[in-house]
């Protein structure tokens, strides 16, 4: 039996990649444990699915916490409840007092009543492997009684002590990093989004580690025809910081520095000033993810913007899937290598490179662009086949 933890109501994706794989190498029985924040007070029984109810500690931490903001999220926060207009997108802030809540949260408010799925379990005589999906959900079970009854596989989307290290507050940073560590004493296998993390996850204790970065390929996927005048692609996710505003400010003051005509793809905020020279096209948002490579495939170049520091950037990789030269910031150039990435530190640093590189030519472009796609193929076979490998493993030891 495979047992899924997940705080939360949708699995992450690499998650649901995992449990593909191990579709392919047995006949496990899935299981769903998850603890849903909208419905904390009610316990729900299904079939292959069940929903826990928060614990009595963590329901009164969750309301202990809830004051613990910075003055800018209570006044953003208020502003949107009493707005009659929504905005089409929510940024977040990095106020410390706001980032501390989080953490504390997943310490203390996180964990559910677990008495009788533990009693359940036990009663179960097949064998169980436990899927515990990224540090959201590292304390809504007790690791210490799973453990007791089968394998533990840690699914890694960020190294938490990055992903929470607010401009390297050590508060923060070292209560995630005590958090994850504490966790992976546990865990028989942690799996890692790039080689990066997986070196970092075995300094941290890991017994083994591997890693799948955050490639996802789709089947039936070809990329587009290019457009013909030089294209770029942005995604800016909406939830990002003001980060987001100000890297797309950046970036159009680079394409304002050209004397050629741009077409430009932004998914996600609309930009507020666009350059005479740039054609913009606009994408709130695009569900499908199919839709959305088809889009990314169009353009000669994607620009990638980071975030944080954790995991590897998903972005990059949708950009090489779909054919593109990469363009980083020194943020988002983490994680593993591609052929054709390059790292800019400015406007001015980005316009010069993007110039230099439309000097080379269409087909040049898009010859570099195929090579990041084959590139991310690769890697992703490969390491598909290495996870396959360690899966397998799993199974046959509990079996």
């Amino acid at each position: 039996m495979l047992v899924i933890i997940r705080d939360g109501e949708e699995l992450s994706l690499k998650s649901s990649f995992v449990v593909q794989l191990f579709g392919l190498s047995s006949n496990l029985e899935l299981l769903r444990v998850s603890r849903k924040e909208s419905k904390k007070f009610s316990e729900q029984w299904n079939s292959n699915k069940i929903d826990l109810a928060t614990s009595t500690s963590g329901i009164l931490a969750h309301f202990l916490l809830m004051p613990l903001k910075s003055p800018r999220n209570l006044r953003d926060g208020m502003i949107r409840r009493l707005s009659i207009k929504q905005r089409p997108y929510v940024l977040v802030t990095n106020g410390f007092l706001s980032v501390l809540s989080q953490v504390l949260h997943y310490y203390f408010a996180t964990s559910s009543h677990t008495d009788g799925l533990i009693h359940f379990l036990r009663r179960m005589k097949s064998p169980k492997i436990f899927l515990i999906d990224e540090f959201l959900s590292i304390n809504t079970i007790n690791l210490n009684e799973l453990k007791k009854l089968g394998s533990i596989i840690y699914v890694s989307q960020d190294v938490a002590y990055n992903r929470y290290g607010f401009r390297d507050n050590l508060i923060t940073r070292q209560l995630m990093y005590k958090l994850e560590r504490a966790a992976i004493a546990q865990v028989d296998v942690v799996i890692a989004c790039s080689e990066r993390d997986r070196l970092k996850y075995i300094e941290m204790g890991a017994k083994k580690a591997v890693y799948y970065p955050n490639i996802y390929p789709i089947k039936e996927f070809e990329p587009s025809v290019k457009d013909q005048l030089p294209s770029i692609s942005i995604v800016s996710r909406g939830h990002w910081d003001l980060k987001a505003e100000r890297s797309l400010e950046e970036i159009f003051k680079a394409l304002s520095y050209s004397s050629r005509t741009i077409k430009v793809n932004v998914i996600g905020i609309k930009p507020k000033k666009v350059p005479k020279n740039v054609r913009l096209q606009h994408y709130e948002f695009i569900p499908s993810k199919l839709d959305y490579l088809k889009i990314l495939s169009t353009s000669w170049i994607g620009i990638n913007i980071g975030f944080h520091m954790a995991g590897t950037n998903e972005r990059k990789y949708d950009y090489s899937m779909s054919g593109l030269v990469v363009f980083s910031d020194t943020m988002g150039a983490r994680g593993d290598l591609l052929p054709h990435e390059y790292t800019y530190v400015d406007s001015h640093d980005l316009a010069a490179k993007l110039e230099q590189l439309l000097q080379f030519g269409k087909e040049k472009i898009l010859q570099m662009g195929d090579q990041n796609r084959q590139q991310a193929l690769s890697l992703a076979e490969k390491q598909r086949e290495i996870l396959l490998r360690t899966v397998y493993d799993i199974v046959l030891h509990e079996s």
